[in-house]
């Protein structure tokens, strides 16, 4: 920082000082008009001078303030920029106690019939069906897949979509796993299954999307095209 830098903060006192030595010594002085009037004139302009120099710094002061909000400003956007990117990234996953939480719930109810699928070619939602496969035979249900299908379109979410051919109120299959999807806190979607899908009734499937990608950032099935 250079001496003007330095002493620009007490620039107004300096100013203030100046201004009450020179009021000091006018009233010293011979009390000549010309000597009187010299003197008032150098008193107005360190005056003029010192509110000068306060509106100055407040002026500084306040374009330092603005500049810090706009860069904690540019943190946040950037910070949120980040979760968004890390959650786009971030494969879906069901943790060991979750899946013990699940199988634990689902087991005292004996054995039911579930379909897990997913698109073709999506690695990620693959890997988090084969994950809900294994949770549901670890509770002895009669789990299949994972299968790959397109019957239920181009469906992009993070959750589990469960569809059902059972009753119109949800066979007891669909109601035993909802409820154990919702006390292990695991996302999902009940969805109505296309006509020509799940032909047997009491059929339960559940089928993994593709996970939504953030703009800019390609889908896993995007980048295996």
């Amino acid at each position: 920082m250079s001496w003007v830098g330095a002493l620009a903060p007490w620039l107004p006192v300096i100013l203030v000082l100046i201004l009450s030595a020179v009021a000091v010594a006018l009233a010293g002085t011979a009390s000549h008009p010309v000597v009187r009037q010299l003197g008032m004139s150098t008193i107005v302009l360190l005056g003029g001078l010192a509110v000068a120099a306060t509106v100055w710094q407040a002026r500084n002061a306040a374009n330092q303030i603005n500049a810090n909000l706009a860069a904690t400003e540019q943190v946040n956007a950037l910070e949120d920029q980040l979760t968004k990117l890390k959650e786009s990234i971030r494969r879906r996953t069901i943790s060991a106690d979750t899946a013990t939480k699940l199988a634990d719930y689902l087991r005292p109810f004996g054995v039911h019939k579930v379909v897990v699928s997913c698109l073709p070619n999506d690695i990620e939602a693959y890997h988090y069906a084969t994950e809900i496969v294994n949770v549901l035979k670890s509770a002895n249900w009669d789990a299949r897949g994972p299968e790959t299908t397109t019957i239920f379109g181009d469906i992009k979410s993070m959750s589990i979509n469960v569809y059902d051919s059972g009753t119109k109120n949800g066979s007891d299959t669909m109601k035993i796993l909802l409820a154990g999807l919702a006390k292990s806190g695991i996302p999902y979607q009940s969805r109505v299954p296309p006509s020509e899908a799940l032909p047997e009734g009491e059929t339960v499937e559940l089928f993994i999307g593709e996970k939504p990608s953030q703009p800019g950032i390609p889908g896993p099935t995007e980048a295996a095209r």
